[in-house]
């Protein structure tokens, strides 16, 4: 099973260089140039260390470069990090293919949190053309409201439904405003990592996982994350996450 996905993740990671334009993102482009040609001789640890170097965490990271990383991750059997970098990727270019093949990959390691279903794939989704969906719903919203306001000032009648549906359309707009938000994940990044029932060094442990899973994060106190677990909300220390 795991040279089936090996294999799969190194097709998909030829199909993208050679198919997709790059992004415009922060990098030394001779460094990667170096790193490139290492990574066609092979010289993957060589390559690795170039490629780590240009990747940011916080900033939009070329397409290929997070493939590359995640098959190289995979290589050296770090399957954390190489759904990591997967994770990373489904923020810019998501498709069904990738999350099928994260899904695979984080069942042949008992890692949860990178379930394939609808909702998932609509946060990301919306993470990538968030930018316009808003600014259409919006648009359509006012021009719904100016409707209403010029009926009013003719004194016209407008049946209740209509204003009904109208509040609801705003409040459907608000909620999809909203959701990145609401909406944040990472990896846990270090094996035996404490899930403790309160913000504190002190407080009882839930549970002691490894490293691999990945968690929606619902805010932040001090040093801590809360998160979701099993349907239960517990903390985590910040350093012991990779926010995707």
């Amino acid at each position: 099973m795991q040279i089936l996905l090996k294999k799969y993740l190194f097709i998909f990671l030829l199909s993208a260089v050679f198919n997709k334009p790059n992004t415009a993102f922060s990098a030394n482009l001779k460094e990667l140039k170096t790193a490139d040609s290492l990574f066609a001789m092979a010289k993957y640890t060589e390559a690795e260390i170039l490629y780590k170097k240009n990747f940011t965490e916080g900033k939009k990271n070329n397409q290929n470069l997070l493939l590359k990383l995640a098959f190289l991750s995979e290589k050296r059997n770090n399957y954390t990090s190489c759904l990591y970098y997967l994770s990373k990727l489904a923020l810019t270019d998501p498709s069904r293919r990738l999350f099928e093949k994260m899904d695979n990959l984080a069942a042949e390691q008992n890692l949860t949190g990178y379930e394939f279903d609808d909702y998932n794939y609509f946060v990301i989704f919306y993470r990538r053309y968030g930018d316009y969906i808003p600014i259409l719903l919006l648009t359509l919203g006012l021009y719904i409201v100016f409707i209403m306001v010029i009926k009013t000032k003719r004194k016209e009648s407008i049946l209740p439904i209509h204003k009904i549906s109208t509040l609801v359309y705003l409040l459907i707009i608000l909620a999809v405003i909203n959701i990145p938000s609401l909406y944040n994940t990472a990896v846990i990044a270090h094996d035996n990592t404490f899930l403790r029932e309160d913000p504190s060094s002190a407080s009882g442990v839930v549970e002691v996982v490894k490293k691999g899973h990945k968690l929606i994060l619902l805010g932040s106190v001090d040093h801590w994350n809360r998160v979701m677990w099993n349907n239960k909300i517990v903390y985590i220390r910040k350093n012991d996450l990779l926010a995707i």
